[in-house]
C-alpha cells in the first residue's frame, strides 16, 4: 500500500508539472483513461524539464557563458537520457527528481514502447547546446524527427496502448506509431512556430527553428524578424505563406494517416487526439487568414480555440 501512495504522489508531481506548463497536449491528455494519463503526465514531466533546461536557461545566456557551460549542459543530457531510458534506474544525478523517475519507471518503464522516441528527442537537443547551424529544410525534417515526432509518437503510442496490471503497457498495432504521428507532428510543429514566432524570436533568435533558406527567400535572418514583426513587414508576410504552403502538405497526409488510426482507438482516446488536432487545425486557420493576427496574439488565440473545442468533452483532473 505504500509503494502505491508513493507512486501516486510521484505521478501527482508529473501531473502538476503539466498543467503548470498549460500546453495543448495536457489538456488532451485530461480526457484520456486514468492509466494513460499517468503514462503522459510522467513522460511530458521528463521531457518538459529537460526542454527548459535547454530552451529556458541555456539559449537565453550570453555567447561567452554558452561556451562556458556547453560541456556541462551536455553532461546533463546524457545523464537524462539515462533517467529515462534504464527502467531498473536509480539514477537521481541528472535533471529528473526522484518523483519523476518513479513515475517513468511504472509507467512506459512497463511497456513495449521502446528507448528510440527518447534518443531522437535527446539527438535534436544536443543540436541546440551545440547551436548546429539549421540550414535547410531538410535539416529541418531532421530536428524535427527529435523535437516534436518524439512527444507525437509517444502520445500516439499511449493512445493506441492497452493497459494489463500486470503486464503493463502493450501497443500491438501492425503499423508503429511514428507513422501516425510523423506528419501530424510536422503540420502541427510549423503552426507551432508561426504562433510563438514573435515570443521567441523576441527573447533570443536562437529560439526561432527555422531554416536558413527559408528565411533568406523572405529576406530574413533570425536576428532581424522580431523587427520586421514590429513594423509588419511583407517579408513577414512572405515567410508565413511559405511555411503555410509546406504545413498544408504535411496537415494532408497527416489527417490521412489520422483517419486510419481512429478507428483504432478507444472513445475517450478518439476524444482527446482528435480534440488535440482540431486545435492545430483552428490555429492553422487562423494563419491563413489574418498571419499577423496569429504571430501578434497566438497564445491567447490558442488558449481561446483550445476553450472552445475541449469543453465540448469533460475535462478529468
Amino acid at each position: 500500500m505504500d509503494d502505491i501512495k508513493q507512486i501516486r504522489k510521484s505521478i501527482n508531481v508529473c501531473r502538476a508539472i503539466a498543467k503548470k506548463a498549460n500546453a495543448n497536449f495536457s489538456y488532451a491528455a485530461s480526457l484520456l483513461p486514468l492509466k494513460k494519463r499517468d503514462f503522459f503526465y510522467a513522460t511530458y514531466a521528463a521531457m518538459r524539464v529537460i526542454d527548459d533546461n535547454v530552451d529556458e536557461k541555456f539559449l537565453i545566456l550570453s555567447s561567452d557563458d554558452r561556451k562556458k557551460y556547453r560541456s556541462s549542459y551536455l553532461n546533463m543530457l546524457n545523464d537524462w537520457l539515462y533517467q529515462v531510458c534504464d527502467s531498473d534506474s536509480q539514477h537521481l544525478n541528472g535533471p529528473l527528481d526522484a518523483n519523476i523517475v518513479t513515475s517513468i519507471q511504472h509507467t512506459c518503464g512497463r511497456s513495449n514502447m521502446g528507448t528510440n522516441p527518447w534518443r531522437n528527442l535527446a539527438e535534436a537537443l544536443k543540436g541546440d547546446i551545440e547551436e548546429r547551424t539549421m540550414e535547410t529544410w531538410d535539416d529541418f525534417l531532421e530536428y524535427c524527427e527529435g523535437a516534436t515526432v518524439s512527444p507525437a509518437t509517444i502520445f500516439i503510442y499511449l493512445s493506441a496502448a492497452t493497459y494489463n496490471g500486470n503486464e503493463g503497457y502493450k501497443y500491438c498495432l501492425d503499423k508503429d506509431p511514428r507513422y501516425f504521428a510523423k506528419n501530424l507532428a510536422i503540420y502541427c510543429y510549423i503552426v507551432h512556430i508561426l504562433r510563438d514566432l514573435g515570443k521567441d524570436a523576441k527573447k533570443t533568435p536562437r529560439l526561432v527553428t527555422i531554416p536558413l533558406e527559408i528565411l533568406q527567400d523572405a529576406e530574413l535572418d533570425r536576428e532581424s524578424i522580431y523587427q520586421e514583426l514590429k513594423n509588419k513587414s511583407k517579408k513577414i508576410n512572405t515567410l508565413a505563406e511559405n511555411l503555410i504552403t509546406r504545413a498544408e502538405v504535411y496537415k494532408c497526409k497527416g489527417h490521412i494517416a489520422l483517419t486510419e488510426l481512429i478507428p483504432k482507438l478507444g472513445v475517450r482516446e478518439t476524444m482527446a487526439l482528435t480534440g488535440l488536432i482540431r486545435v492545430y487545425d483552428h490555429l492553422f486557420g487562423l494563419a491563413k487568414e489574418n498571419t499577423f493576427n496569429l504571430l501578434a496574439n497566438g497564445p491567447a488565440l490558442e488558449s481561446k480555440v483550445r476553450g472552445e473545442i475541449l469543453k465540448k468533452h469533460p475535462i478529468i483532473t
